[in-house]
């Protein structure tokens, strides 16, 4: 496998809360899917598991060279975890289309966060 292309995103946590306090569940709904909502839910470090999560979206789309446009939503890229809790990237949608153009049959994903910021790196990989 080849990487194809490369995508990182940092996120300040205080600013996703203050936008979460806003639009509330509206927000939220629009953004994650219910998996990753369940996975963040009752954490006691929520917010910087919603902000990785954001964070990842944003690397992945930097990855598909889409920003938000071309029909990408923002539930078409999902975060989940194995067993042993690395995180893994789902794509479907438009999302799953676009990789498939540029030949990205994977997704690496990274993630960290503290208290002020998350961060995500995004690697699409494939045969070319």
């Amino acid at each position: 496998m080849n990487a194809i292309a490369h995508g990182i995103d940092l996120v300040e946590c205080t600013r996703l809360q203050e936008v979460i306090d806003r639009h509330g569940d509206r927000f939220l709904k629009r953004i994650f899917t219910p998996g990753e909502l369940d996975y963040c839910g009752d954490r006691k470090r929520r917010i910087e598991h919603l902000a990785a999560r954001f964070a990842a979206k944003e690397a992945v789309m930097k990855v598909l060279g889409t920003g938000w446009t071309k029909g990408v939503r923002w539930t078409d890229i999902e975060v989940s975890n194995d067993p042993a809790g690395r995180p893994a990237i789902n794509l479907t949608g438009k999302s799953s289309e676009m990789a498939l153009q540029l030949g990205i049959e994977t997704v690496l994903i990274s993630l960290t966060h503290t208290a002020g910021h998350a961060m995500a790196s995004a690697i699409g990989c494939g045969k070319i």
